[in-house]
């Protein structure tokens, strides 16, 4: 019981992690719906990977696609701020725990490491933004096929008021389920299983390093 507390607790602080309003495309990568992601895993299952850029928190506690990487494009801080307050030179866009203002500078380099620049790589992020900017930096390192998942693994907002007051009204999963267009907005697969062959490579490499 008091296991599944600090659980709750880790989740419930891992939600308050800041989303952006609305999901941006990649520039330089390609653009897909989730549904289009899971056609090409299917139809394309040799040279073809998932990364969830996601924090380690989100991969595991909400879950993750089955099979898919976890590379964090950014990291989940202790950095608790108020909205609008001074956060590394710009302003916190949301009341609660920080990601971190800047990429994770080993990105890159862990992707090269478990992948060939030939390869499909499909990118999936809370609801698309990270994964935009994870999807182009890979491009930029010479990946040839790269996509983001719009929308990524949550969803999009609702931005409609009228949408809203209709979802408030008439939907029971209004204030649970208040994003559309994600992964598990279409009910994909999901996971909770921590394979250690899909997990973060350092944390793996670390624990490792205790045995």
């Amino acid at each position: 019981m008091r296991r599944f507390f600090i659980f709750a607790l880790l989740a419930l602080a891992t939600l308050a992690l800041p989303l952006a309003t609305g999901a941006k495309d990649a520039k330089k990568a390609g653009n897909i719906s989730a549904l289009e992601a899971l056609q090409l895993l299917k139809q394309y299952p040799k040279g073809t990977f998932l990364i969830d850029v996601r924090t380690r928190a989100e991969y595991v506690l909400l879950g993750h696609p089955p099979q898919a990487y976890n590379v964090p494009w950014r990291f989940a801080t202790n950095d608790f701020q108020v909205k609008g307050a001074p956060y590394h030179g710009s302003k916190a866009p949301v009341t609660g725990y920080q990601l971190s203002p800047k990429p994770n500078p080993d990105f890159v380099e862990v992707v090269q490491s478990l992948f060939k620049p030939g390869d499909r790589l499909i990118i999936i992020s809370t609801q698309g933004n990270q994964g935009a900017e994870a999807a182009d930096a890979l491009v930029q390192a010479g990946f040839k096929k790269v996509f983001n998942i719009r929308h990524g693994f949550m969803g999009e907002v609702l931005t409609s008021k009228e949408h809203a007051k209709l979802a408030e009204t008439l939907s029971p999963y209004f204030g649970l389920r208040g994003r559309v267009n994600g992964w598990v907005y279409w009910g994909l697969p999901v996971s909770r299983r921590v394979d250690p062959r899909y997990i973060y490579p350092p944390d793996l490499k670390r624990m490792q390093s205790f045995k």
